[in-house]
């Protein structure tokens, strides 16, 4: 899949609703997983590593959020081995529209989400 696919937008809500459902749970997921359950959805063309991953996601970054304000629901994502997420995010986070503070973690942005979308 590429970005300018016309399924690419429908993958992009797909995440979003996948790692929504992980954060009400408080919950990580790992980049297979992520591309596992995507292809459960019918995206089965999202390698785990590199390639059109990056950019989704950050669009899932994006989603109903342009100006960048709200919890980065990628920090959710994480490396199976590290349990961290990848490089990529660091580099996501601090560039714009998300701007965040040099000295804000990955482990900051994860709570930030579990506590946006925590089940009441």
């Amino acid at each position: 899949m590429r970005t300018k696919d016309p399924e690419y937008p429908a993958a992009v809500e797909a995440a979003v609703e996948i790692l929504r459902e992980r954060a009400r749970q408080g919950q990580t997921m790992t980049y297979g997983e992520l591309s596992a359950e995507l292809a459960e959805r019918g995206f089965d063309s999202i390698p785990p590593h590199r390639g059109v991953m990056t950019y989704l996601l950050k669009d899932v970054c994006l989603y109903r959020n342009e100006d960048g304000r709200a919890p980065m629901l990628s920090a959710i994502v994480v490396n199976k081995a590290s349990r961290e997420p990848s490089e990529q995010f660091s580099t996501l986070a601090r560039s714009l529209p998300f701007s965040r503070p040099a000295d804000l973690t990955w482990r900051d942005e994860q709570q930030q989400v579990f506590a946006q979308h925590r089940e009441a």
